[in-house]
């Protein structure tokens, strides 16, 4: 027999490339696996976050909405307060009568030709309390 024309150089550069192939060809399944899982993880975190946007916004509408409440409620208080004070002092009832008896609401007012303005004035225009 005869002993093959091929160089044995040719045949370890053959046998290399053959090698090489086959690592690449390894080295392409694992980067493709790769991908596959990154773009699963993508997808994940693309759920996640539309989640989070949605759970975000109803957070921020309740917010929104006990912001209002509170201010509204603050306010009642303010008027509710207002009136306590006022019904304490009896400011309140000094006005009524005033603007609806005409009773002076200030007694040390001073009408320069008739001198101060006393307190009984008005209570002569009040009327009968009936029973």
């Amino acid at each position: 027999m005869r002993a093959s024309s091929v160089s044995p150089t040719a045949l370890l550069a053959s046998i290399l490339k053959m090698d090489v192939q086959a690592s690449l060809k390894e080295v392409l399944k694992q980067l493709e696996e790769e991908k596959r899982s990154l773009q699963n993880q993508l997808k994940d975190y693309e759920l996640r976050l539309e989640q989070e946007a949605k759970a975000y916004h109803k957070a921020n509408d309740e917010r929104r909405m006990y912001l209002y409440e509170i201010s509204r409620t603050s306010a009642t208080l303010k008027i509710v307060e207002r009136q306590k004070t006022d019904a304490l002092t009896g400011k309140a009832g000094n006005q009524m009568l005033r603007g609806r008896y005409s009773v002076p609401g200030n007694p040390k007012m001073v009408n320069s030709q008739k001198g101060s303005i006393k307190k009984t004035v008005g209570v002569k225009q009040l009327p009968e309390l009936k029973h």
